[in-house]
């Protein structure tokens, strides 16, 4: 166990010492606030009101939106930060040094138990630096926000950081140059703003994107960030009246066919995924 936690601790200090690997596995992030402030904001608010949320203020349905995207955020943060952080494990295998690890008598899940911690450390560390923010804007700009709400989003950082780290880090496992990984990347920074719902709301979206993204780990977790942190705001909003329509347009909830997912739901298939996905990255490191 220590030759796995110094593994992790060598594999943290290399990606935390690169500035520049640190600022784009955030890039991701910057794009999608950078996109929703500057123009999706104004009109998915205007769509709102103008869509069938009319019986409410303009202040309540900018609070519900604000709460919507920033939980969705926090779905993919994850995602791309392990992605970033992983850079380290494919400069090892470019370089050769992950031949040296080979040698060792580290034993296949050993090595890929130390890339996951550290990957799932910083994803853990990023994750939590954006709930800060997004709960202080949120305050700030007047959101309604439960106690209790906030603290299971907290909780349920563990297992998106673990998912998305595990699973990044199994699709890694099949990359073997520098060049690949950038394209594997930028891939994956598009995509996941539009597979989880975040650019698009999922209801608007094709019917076949819609099932892709329910089948993505990613999207259950920023399902469930969704539920929690715009819980007050759907009351705010709402009050007396269903919201059970918009909550599935919005990826709020989701479904199926006619199966609908409940949280615990949600998160008994985000970890049997990560089990599946797991076991193939020790696969392919004892394959190597």
């Amino acid at each position: 166990m220590n030759r796995v936690l110094m593994l992790a601790r060598r594999n943290m200090q290399c990606f935390l010492r690169d500035r520049a690997s640190v600022f784009f596995s955030f890039m991701a992030v910057l794009i999608v606030i950078m996109l929703y402030l500057l123009f999706l904001r104004n009109l998915l608010i205007e769509s709102m009101l103008t869509g069938g949320l009319d019986f409410a203020s303009d202040a309540q349905v900018s609070n519900l939106i604000d709460a919507w995207v920033l939980a969705g955020i926090l779905g993919i943060v994850s995602v791309t930060s392990s992605a970033g952080s992983l850079h380290c494990m494919v400069d090892d295998r470019c370089s050769g040094r992950d031949l040296d690890f080979k040698i060792t008598p580290m034993k296949p899940y050993e090595l890929a138990t130390s890339y996951i911690l550290s990957t799932s450390a910083i994803g853990l560390m990023m994750s939590a630096i954006t709930l800060v923010i997004a709960v202080i804007f949120l305050l700030a700009t007047g959101c309604i926000l439960d106690a209790s709400s906030i603290v299971v989003t907290v909780v349920l950082l563990i297992p998106s950081t673990l998912s998305g780290s595990i699973i990044i880090f199994a699709h890694v496992s099949f990359i073997k140059s520098q060049g690949a990984f950038s394209g594997f990347y930028t891939v994956l920074s598009v995509l996941i703003g539009f597979l989880t719902g975040i650019y698009m709301p999922m209801g608007n979206l094709p019917a076949a994107m819609q099932t892709i993204g329910s089948l993505m780990p990613a999207t259950h977790m920023a399902s469930l960030f969704r539920q929690y942190l715009t819980s007050g705001s759907l009351r705010d909003v709402f009050g007396p009246y269903d919201s059970s329509e918009f909550r599935e347009i919005m990826g709020i909830d989701l479904r199926i066919g006619d199966f609908t997912f409940t949280p615990l739901a949600s998160l008994i298939y985000v970890i049997a995924v990560t089990a599946v996905f797991f076991a193939i990255s020790v696969i392919m490191i004892k394959k190597r």
